[in-house]
């Protein structure tokens, strides 16, 4: 390795010098608030007449020039720098070419030379070796089109044109200094670095870089390990052949369901090691190493091309099967991420031949009514990550695959992590439970309905939850009436019930109306809905609490055929029930040992959007009750416990595994004291708003 300090422009402007964005690395990335940060210190060093260092660039050259060729250079790091000063200097070329006495500041260059000395190479080169700076496929044409002072590709690279536009801007302001924006970039200090590519390990040299700009993600760093070590043409064939197809698949604006997608993937390979979400690069690589799959870039690339395949069908609804897309469009829409791996294993199974379309989608459904029925009454997804990874990791060795997913899914009894709620329990719950608030499978379930009794007609996209007994009753001397003198106890108890809920497309029309009213408005009333919801409601004549608990009745009768609860001999169940203290007499629960925090408490509310929110930034930690506290733990370390506290409309005390000294803590809610099973820092939540940052305590460790 060689390297040195040097100005940005003399790497830029040197003599037959081309660089080459390698395939592998991602492309053009930064929005306006990078290029601002850039501007800002750009004109801060013109002005003040000081260097600035930006960074280092890392590249190794392409192939052995001779002395008068075009050398060419990978740049392996400084993409997004490098490219951003391109536009920078592009757009501030391009208005001095408009006014040349613009650039009587110029000491020892013409205007006219300006872009042929940083944008382009020699004029007798032709196609891209013209150009000082290739980028990669998607951005090549675009920065082309810019440099070249030519029409826009019908699809430009939207990144690339904002941030052109934005130096533009920036250039034609009133008060814009040319002079300093010149010095400026000739005072721009980079640490100019050339590898070998006989000595010098390119991945290791690049992982260990912290250059200004957007971190890598997990992606850019897969990507680059699989790669980064192979020769050019094996590169861009493997690129083309199997990376490129997987990103279209996703799309550019899909980056975060692409690094979702790998981790994962990780779970389906690595499960035992329980991967973190953001540990999923250090996993991957581990994982590769163990199995030694560098050696076989084509067979890896192959694997995730293909499992990227069912994941993109499956949960970014691009399956083309009209059997297959509806089941897997609802369990998408049910939200419950760590049910993914499991789903990409039956895909796997059913594409094998190992499962029938007939049971893989009766898989589909049993999971989809096992998710369904735990959110109805209450159970969180805190710990379904590890149970889920138990099943595919048996899942390849089952004889029979079906009757294990179904064992399994009823193997866990009541007080225990994955239980599958129960005809009685779950009807129960959902004739009683609030559906519209704090519930977000409310308008799911509603629609769910629709779609069931009407499978061959789409749920119009416009409608809404509608209350038929409306949610503000307060000045209507209607429906008080029709209520009688318990009206506001009934309206309380079951405004936002299932039985006083459905769906319309004329929300406001209906709007607080009395429920006559509703029922004949011309063309828009009840009578005149062909919806499977709105049926029973058109039959009748008064809307009282009566009417509301027979609804309820009817459409909880009927969520058991549309959740349904798996059928299968105890004796094969028993055979996969796992031995549990909880079931031998242990069974604390939230309604008996913590009443604050279980429906109905005063802590509830505050508690569920504490799971919430732990449930979505820490998926593989696990939720259990003990007669004392209510612990997240992931494997056997105890993250955090949690106690209700009835005083001041209910909080919540939290207990924390690290010493309150070592956080960092800018909201200044840790207490150095004991609490709960021995944690070393207490911190008090009083309100919902400081959730978010205790969730920024709890990514500290």
């Amino acid at each position: 390795m060689k390297a040195v300090e040097a100005q940005f422009l003399s790497l830029l402007g040197s003599d037959l010098t081309q660089f080459v964005i390698p395939v592998y690395q991602r492309v053009y990335s930064w929005d306006e608030r990078e290029c601002q940060d850039l501007w800002d210190d750009v004109m801060r060093a013109g002005k003040n007449g000081k260097q600035h260092f930006i960074g280092s660039f890392l590249y190794t050259p392409q192939s052995a020039t001779t002395a008068t060729s075009l050398k060419k250079k990978l740049l392996i790091d400084g993409q997004q720098r490098m490219t951003t000063l391109s536009l920078l200097l592009a757009a501030f070329f391009e208005w001095l070419e408009e006014d040349v006495t613009r650039g009587s500041f110029l000491e020892d260059i013409k205007v006219s030379a300006l872009r042929k000395r940083y944008l382009y190479n020699d004029d007798d080169y032709i196609g891209d070796s013209r150009y000082r700076l290739v980028l990669s496929q998607d951005d090549r044409p675009t920065l082309f089109a810019i440099v070249g002072k030519t029409p826009l590709p019908d699809s430009p690279s939207q990144r690339i044109v904002s941030s052109y536009e934005f130096f533009k801007r920036k250039i034609q302001a009133k008060h814009f200094d040319a002079k300093s924006l010149w010095n400026g970039v000739k005072n721009l200090l980079i640490i100019d670095t050339e590898l070998s590519a006989e000595t010098d390990n390119a991945q290791l040299i690049f992982e260990s870089m912290n250059s200004k700009g957007k971190p890598l993600t997990p992606i850019d760093l897969i990507r680059n390990y699989i790669l980064m070590r192979l020769d050019m043409n094996t590169q861009t064939t493997l690129y083309e052949s199997y990376w490129r197809p997987i990103e279209l698949m996703f799309g550019q604006q899909r980056e975060d369901e692409f690094n979702a997608f790998i981790w994962y993937w990780l779970w389906l390979k690595v499960p035992k090691r329980t991967p973190k979400e953001n540990e999923a690069y250090q996993e991957f690589k581990g994982y590769c190493e163990d199995n030694k799959l560098e050696d076989d870039p084509k067979g890896l690339l192959e694997e995730l091309r293909r499992y990227a395949t069912r994941y993109v069908r499956m949960f970014m609804d691009k399956e083309q099967d009209p059997d297959l897309a509806p089941v897997f469009r609802r369990i998408t829409n049910l939200g419950v991420k760590p049910v993914r791996p499991l789903m990409l294993s039956l895909y796997a199974l059913y594409e094998s031949g190992r499962l029938s379309k007939a049971d893989f989608i009766e898989l589909c459904t049993y999971l989809e009514s096992f998710l369904f029925r735990r959110a109805v009454i209450g159970r969180f997804t805190t710990g379904l990550n590890n149970f889920f990874a138990g099943m595919y990791q048996e899942l390849e060795k089952a004889e029979n695959p079906k009757e294990y997913v179904l064992a399994m899914l009823l193997s866990h009894g009541e007080y225990m992590t994955a239980y599958f709620p129960t005809d009685e329990v779950f009807v129960e719950s959902l004739k009683t439970r609030d559906l519209y608030h704090r519930f977000s499978k409310g308008r799911y379930c509603l629609e769910r309905y629709e779609s069931f009794f009407n499978p061959k007609e789409p749920v119009p996209g416009n409608l809404q939850i509608e209350h038929v007994m409306p949610q503000s009753i307060e000045t209507s001397e209607a429906w008080q009436e029709m209520l009688g003198k318990d009206w506001t106890e009934i309206h309380d108890e079951l405004c936002n019930t299932l039985g006083n809920l459905t769906l319309t497309g004329y929300n406001q029309e209906y709007s607080n109306r009395p429920f006559e009213e509703k029922l004949n408005l011309p063309n828009e009333g009840f009578k005149s809905s062909s919806l499977h919801l709105n049926k029973f409601i058109a039959q009748q004549t008064v809307w009282d609490k009566k009417t509301i608990e027979k609804r309820s009745e009817l459409l909880a009768q009927e969520a058991l055929s549309i959740w349904p609860y798996p059928e299968l001999d105890e004796s094969i169940v028993g055979l996969y029930r796992p031995k549990s203290k909880q079931e031998k007499g242990s069974g604390w629960t939230l309604e008996e040992n913590h009443p604050l925090l279980a429906k109905g408490g005063i802590c509830c509310n505050f508690f569920e959007e504490l799971v919430d929110t732990i449930s979505n930034d820490f998926p593989d930690w696990e939720m259990y009750v003990t007669k004392f506290y209510v612990g997240f733990k992931e494997g056997t370390k105890l993250h955090l416990c949690v106690e209700g506290r009835s005083t001041k409309g209910g909080w919540l005390a939290i207990g924390l595994s690290r010493q309150a000294d070592e956080y960092v803590d800018p909201h200044s809610l840790c207490q150095d004291k004991t609490f709960g099973p021995g944690m070393p820092t207490r911190v008090d939540l009083i309100d919902e708003g400081q959730i978010p940052a205790l969730a920024e305590l709890l990514k500290q460790g």
